[in-house]
């Protein structure tokens, strides 16, 4: 009941780190579901842009399904690339580099080449 969690957060104070950790397992279980609006939804609904990056970061380095570290490293490069370190970027950008091109290939093959996702 992440909605529930979410409301609740809004009523009530909660701790900053207990927030980034209910953002980060709801936008998890969106990706690993395929819902990548509603996923983008929530993330439009974290008022603190800080907290967003947090939240999209400790979700991308929890080392999600392919097509999720996909969706994550997109949304990092594309709306946090002024706040990332050079060498993070570098790091984001390969492994979205890399989950397009295995992304492209059939899904039984995708395993064989897994180890590539971050260095294309």
């Amino acid at each position: 009941e992440y909605g529930l969690c979410e409301e609740w957060g809004d009523l009530y104070p909660i701790p900053r780190e207990h927030l980034v950790s209910l953002h980060q397992k709801h936008l998890l279980h969106l990706l690993e579901r395929g819902d990548h609006e509603k996923a983008l939804q929530l993330l439009r609904r974290i008022p603190d842009p800080t907290m967003c990056l947090e939240v999209t970061e400790q979700s991308l380095d929890q080392h999600p399904s392919l097509a999720a570290s996909h969706f994550l490293a997109n949304y990092l490069t594309t709306h946090f690339y002024g706040e990332l370190t050079a060498v993070r970027h570098r790091e984001i950008q390969a492994l979205y580099m890399g989950s397009k091109v295995l992304l492209t290939l059939p899904e039984p093959h995708r395993a064989s080449y897994s180890h590539l996702s971050s260095n294309p």
